[in-house]
């Protein structure tokens, strides 16, 4: 279903205002608004939350499933000093990762899915790059997001985020991002030790089956819950073009103050 020209007028005015909301990177911005959109994605979806993410002083952060490195790229924009750590497991995918963060420094990135063992994983690697996943896709994903529909499978490297400990530096506060289309309970029961560095947890959230066998909203709130966490509130919904339902959210999770 084609956007509304609303929306469309809306969002490419988020974009222009990019280069005036962050003055001291103005012409990089500026230049990536007709090179490389896709880096931007997530900087306009960001900045409304930059004041909470700069008061809390955030220090380093943890980028799992990093795709093209938009989400590095706006926090590097947002929270110039932190240390981002980034895990991507798709070949293309890492390769532009490296590109686009790499040059702005205080960056590492590691090539692997992350899950609760290590080895390799069979990969659905999907045409629209950003709905690859470790698991099968469901048919209301289909249904709902068609030109999702042709994917392949590939093998990659897998290993669990603890893994990684003796390799990053975990300055606190440290933010966790998890977006891996419906493999998140994988991902956190491969890191509990890290997890309990952990400050803040930005997690993708699904309230209906996107991916076969994925875990839903009350599946990782009570996981999150037995950790020390709380929820704290959600970033963005995406809507399925189907029906308008709330089809996922990013969720915020704040641990519960360490006594």
């Amino acid at each position: 279903m084609p956007r509304p020209l609303s929306d469309l007028l809306i969002k490419g005015i988020e974009y222009a205002s990019l280069p005036f909301h962050y003055p001291r990177h103005f012409w990089p911005l500026l230049a990536n608004l007709f090179t490389n959109r896709r880096l931007l994605h997530e900087l306009p979806r960001l900045t409304p939350h930059r004041r909470w993410l700069q008061t809390n002083g955030i220090r380093t952060v943890i980028d799992v499933g990093a795709y093209l490195g938009s989400f590095a790229y706006a926090m590097r924009m947002i929270l110039p000093e932190a240390q981002i750590y980034s895990f991507e497991p798709l070949e293309a995918n890492y390769r532009a990762l490296i590109r686009n963060l790499a040059p702005l420094g205080r960056f590492r990135a590691f090539q692997t899915a992350l899950g609760q063992q290590t080895g390799t994983i069979e990969f659905n690697q999907n045409e629209f790059s950003a709905s690859s996943s470790a698991l099968e896709m469901a048919d209301l994903h289909r249904q709902a997001f068609p030109q999702t529909g042709h994917q392949i499978k590939v093998t990659v490297p897998l290993a669990r985020l603890d893994d990684y400990l003796d390799q990053i530096d975990l300055q606190p506060p440290v933010l966790l991002k998890l977006d891996v289309q419906g493999y998140e309970a994988a991902v956190l029961r491969g890191a509990p030790h890290t997890l309990a560095q952990v400050d803040y947890l930005l997690c993708e959230l699904s309230f209906a089956e996107l991916y076969a066998g994925q875990p839903l909203f009350d599946d990782l709130y009570t996981m999150l819950a037995d950790s020390g966490f709380r929820f704290a509130g959600s970033f963005d919904s995406l809507l399925s073009p189907l029906d308008g339902s709330i089809l996922q959210a990013d969720g915020l999770f704040v641990r519960e103050k360490r006594t």
